[in-house]
This record gives C-alpha cells, structure tokens and sequence, in this order.
C-alpha cells in the first residue's frame, strides 16, 4: 500500500514537472539568460511541488504508456503557455522596434548576448524594462498564479491545436495592434518631419535636407519617447493579463 502510494504521488510530481519545465523554458522573466541554468531548473522543480496536489488524484500508473503519453502532453501544453507570456514581452519590445525603424535607429542593430536575437536600441530597452517592471510590479506572481490555476481547471492535458491556433492569433493581432496605438504620436510625428523634409527639397534642391534626416528624426524619437515609457507598465499590465487569460482559455477554463 505504502509502495503505490508513493508510486502515485511520484506519477503526479513528474506530470506537474513536465507543464512546469515547458513554461519555464520560455516564459518570461524565467527565460532569459541572466538567470542561470540552474536557477531555472530549480525553479521549475520547485513549482511542481504545490501544483501536484492537482495531478496526483488522475496520474496514470507509473511507466505504462498512458504516463509518458501524458508527460509529453504536459510539456507541450507548458510550452504553449510559456509562449502567450513570451508574447506579452515581445509586444512591448515590438512598439521598441517601430521607434527603431522609424526614427532611424535600426540601423545600429547588434547581437543581444541573452535572447541571442539581432536587436536593435529601442527595442532592447522596452525589452528590458518590460522585464524589470515584470519583477517590480509582482508580475511574475501573477503569471505563476495563472499557471496554477490551469492545473486546477485541468490537472490532466489536453490539447486542441485549432484551439491554440485560435487563441495565437487573436493574442498576435491585438497585441500588434495594441503596439500601433501606443507608437502612433512617435510615428506621426516622424511621418510630418519627413513631409516636411520632402517639401524643402524641392524648394532647395541645393540644401539636400535629406543629410538631416537621420540626425533630425533620432533627436525627435528621443525627445518623444517620454511619451510612450509612461505608458508601458499599463500596457504590460493589459498584455499579462491577456496572456493569463489565454492560458486559462487553452485548458478549458
């Protein structure tokens, strides 16, 4: 009795562990390379101690078919989460990469040393600060109460791929467009400069404005850019919680 006792809350643990190592590969903050390895390792292993309690009662028998089947299913569904997360970071850095391509600052894009993406100034700095406010507002607690609480909606995975599909590309188009809005005075702005020089070129064909551009639209982008910092916690606020929703939406909730 002892025996499978402890062979089901094993077959428990390792389904919590497979969902909670999927999300920590990629979700936010847990998937930078600032955090060690062997943090994040810890991390998810310390995770699918509370969140067994759920999977315990509907584990399968330990080793049999049914039990790896499973285990790979929580992974991917872990991996499916972690990604809407990603997504609400990388919607914050994307209204970082439209500063950069309008205001001319893509053109002095390097390699990040932690994602190990090509990225640009303006987009690596909304990235960082989206992490550093996901960290200072507790926005990291509310992500892991959200994966929580799909365990206890749905201990045992299941996966809809149209679904999923659904579900990513609603989260792509509002957070794209959420994006747009929020760059829309940097933009309108730098569109109006660049009317402006167009029309002093061919007033003074001999001025060649057009030298200016860059030096002219890169002081206005950092003159602007007060306008949208102030306005990425809210906006990072409004991205989790759609990620949070999402998860919950993907098991059924």
């Amino acid at each position: 009795m002892d025996l499978s006792l402890a062979a089901l809350t094993l077959s428990g643990y390792l389904l919590a562990l497979g969902r909670t190592v999927g999300f920590v590969l990629v979700s936010p903050p847990f998937n930078t390379r600032a955090i060690p390895r062997q943090v994040r390792a810890v991390t998810a292993f310390t995770l699918a101690i509370p969140t067994s309690v759920w999977t315990t009662p509907s584990a399968p028998p330990l080793g049999s078919g049914a039990m790896l089947g499973q285990m790979l299913l929580q992974m991917l569904l872990g991996l499916a989460m972690g990604y809407f997360v990603l997504m609400a970071v990388a919607a914050i850095q994307t209204i970082g990469d439209f500063i950069d391509l309008a205001g001319g600052f893509s053109i002095t894009q390097g390699l990040d040393p932690l994602s190990m993406v090509q990225s640009s100034v303006m987009g690596r700095l909304h990235q960082l600060v989206a992490i550093t406010l996901l960290f200072a507002a507790d926005g990291h607690l509310v992500i892991l109460r959200g994966l929580s609480r799909t365990f206890e909606i749905a201990a045992v995975a299941t996966m809809d791929l149209s679904e999923v599909a659904e579900t990513l590309t609603k989260m792509l188009a509002t957070m794209f467009v959420s994006a747009i809005q929020i760059t829309a005075p940097i933009l309108a702005a730098l569109l109006i400069a660049d009317v402006a020089l167009g029309l002093l070129t061919r007033a003074a064909p001999a001025l060649n404005a057009f030298a200016l551009a860059f030096p002219l639209k890169i002081i206005m982008s950092l003159f602007l850019i007060g306008l949208i910092l102030v306005q990425i916690p809210g906006a990072l606020e409004q991205f989790v919680n759609t990620a949070g929703m999402a998860m919950i939406r993907l098991v059924g909730g």
